[in-house]
């Protein structure tokens, strides 16, 4: 297949080219002005249109069925959203802390259509948990260790243990840096939470932990990912042991640069998400890490039902349903309004992800694999959707075509 008079953008270049697919390996085969199509090639005409790779996104969320029936319904969110490849959280069920139910996600991922990587659980679950068994976990197919919510009550010596495995794997760890005795408010502590009566979570639930486990980091030289950062403090730390030497990168929500702790002085549970939202000068005080300090983004989707969102505030779930707006939104409001480029979007969303999980994509390269999608940047909409805290908004960017693995994907 031919992609013919495109504008060609990923992390590394912007450029009017032609792109040419191996359909049958499934990855870029040559990149080129003025391509002149092969006898029987298919061309596809993407003149005003700009060519991406797929998003990749590490964020799907816990507490989740790992069933057909369920990643079948992700992946329609996810093609609409420019998603083309997910990372699942161990903290599903069944848990992912065995060989079999890596083999259960890859049987799962060979008969969708976006990719489904499974990430592990490093310890059992029993009274005294113990180290999986992580390298026969790798071996199977799982990409990065996870340390789930649970996981800050493991003891140092098994949490040292487990970063001694992650470097000699060469895997990283991502961790959510949360203080779980800290942490059992609903919300953002702030002058918003006083004035609505609510029990708040304060920063130091997550600044605390950042420093524990950047320590860990700077000691082990294992590579982390602390995801998601919603504190400029947690920021600040990870760069000072960063210019220590630790390899840590800080993946923050997109919809903590949207969004802001004020959308929930009506009780509006649609914007109850974890971390809390936070107050206005933090959200703009992340804004300005975006080149620098942020190193990835993600939708954060968790596929809340819409009756666990209809209740009062404190009982109301967590979460938000987004993953189909995701290149929409980001390009909307990081992109259109000039925070920061679309090559630089490219870099937040899709080629970190790679080069982390050591992924064959992420970038407009020959012999990547073909996971692109094709925006019309002209193009825009509504969101309708009561129960989604973008209802009513005027969204950019529409993507009209994804191909997985070279191959068209019906939206």
């Amino acid at each position: 297949m031919l992609l013919k008079n495109a504008l060609l953008c990923d992390a590394l270049r912007e450029c009017k080219a032609d792109l040419r697919v191996d359909e049958e390996r499934g990855i870029i085969s040559e990149i080129g002005e003025s391509l002149a199509p092969k006898s029987t090639e298919s061309v596809l005409e993407c003149s005003g249109k700009v060519i991406l790779p797929a998003l990749i996104d590490m964020a799907y969320p816990k507490n989740q069925v790992l069933s057909r029936k369920n990643l079948e319904s992700l992946t329609q969110k996810a093609l609409r959203g420019g998603v083309g490849s997910l990372l699942l959280r161990p903290e599903s069920t069944p848990r992912i802390d065995h060989a079999a139910i890596i083999e259960l996600v890859s049987s799962l991922d060979s008969s969708l259509s976006v990719h489904f990587l499974p990430s592990l659980a490093p310890t059992t679950l029993e009274s005294k948990p113990k180290i999986a068994e992580i390298a026969t976990l790798i071996s199977s197919g799982a990409r990065a260790i996870y340390l789930e919510s649970s996981a800050q009550n493991i003891d140092g010596y098994t949490l040292y243990k487990i970063a001694q495995y992650a470097q000699m794997l060469q895997i990283p760890i991502i961790a959510s840096p949360q203080e779980p005795s800290l942490s059992e408010g609903v919300m953002n502590e702030s002058q918003v939470s006083t004035q609505l009566g609510l029990p708040a979570i304060p920063s130091l639930a997550q600044t605390m932990q950042v420093a524990k486990l950047c320590e860990l980091a700077r000691y082990s030289g294992t590579k982390w990912v602390f995801d998601v950062i919603s504190e400029i403090e947690s920021l600040q730390i990870i760069s000072h042991f960063t210019q220590m030497g630790a390899r840590i990168l800080a993946q923050t929500s997109l919809h903590h640069l949207i969004l802001s702790d004020e959308h929930c002085a009506l009780f509006d549970t649609r914007f109850k998400l974890f971390p809390p939202l936070k107050d206005p000068a933090t959200r703009e005080q992340l804004r300005t890490h975006l080149d620098s300090g942020i190193s990835l983004l993600t939708c954060l989707q968790s596929d809340s039902y819409k009756s666990k969102k209809d209740q009062v505030f404190e009982s109301a779930s967590f979460g938000i349903n987004a993953l189909e707006h995701y290149f929409s939104l980001g390009f909307t409001h990081l992109v259109k309004s000039k925070l920061i480029t679309l090559s630089r979007f490219s870099e937040l969303t899709s080629y970190t992800q790679a080069k982390l999980l050591s992924l064959p994509k992420g970038a407009l390269e020959v012999g990547l694999d073909a996971d692109l999608i094709i925006v019309d940047l002209q193009k825009s909409f509504y969101i309708e959707d009561s129960f989604s805290p973008y209802n009513g908004e005027h969204l950019s960017g529409v993507v009209t075509q994804v191909l997985l693995g070279g191959k068209p994907k019906s939206l």
